[in-house]
């Protein structure tokens, strides 16, 4: 189990994608008013595409620095996570998550378009943001 219900928009209104969803439409009845939260499923392929474009800085950065890395940078360029001050009185960037469930499409679509650009312009200096999203579409289709 998903641990969240799905349903999928069809012309006869919503339905359900998975188990959850199905039990939940069976507890249901006939004409009862339900929630449905308003919240896209994140999208594999471009989560995909994302990765692919990790993959691609770390293999053609100068200075050299891991996918790993290329993600805490991307995640430091957008804000997601937060400065801590350390024991040692430094400030340590811990990086927030990037999940499905923490993030639906919307805000991993805007996550991936703020972080592109500064990875490219860093790590990857002469080379258009487009370019690297377009080298990533081919890898992660």
């Amino acid at each position: 189990m998903s641990d969240r219900a799905l349903f999928r928009k069809t012309f006869d209104g919503f339905v359900p994608a998975n188990e959850d969803g199905q039990d939940f439409y069976a507890r249901v009845k006939s004409g009862e008013i339900v929630e449905l939260k308003g919240v896209k499923v994140r999208n594999g392929q471009y989560h995909r595409l994302f990765f692919a474009m990790l993959r691609l800085v770390s293999e053609n950065s100068n200075p050299h620095i891991s996918e790993a890395a290329a993600l805490h940078f991307a995640k430091m360029a957008t804000g997601t996570g937060e400065f801590v001050v350390d024991s040692r009185g430094r400030d340590v960037f811990v990086p927030g998550s990037i999940s499905f469930a923490a993030m639906d499409q919307s805000a991993f679509k805007d996550f991936v378009q703020t972080a592109i650009p500064p990875l490219v312009g860093r790590f990857m200096v002469g080379t258009a943001p487009d370019d690297l999203i377009r080298e990533a579409m081919s890898l992660a289709a």
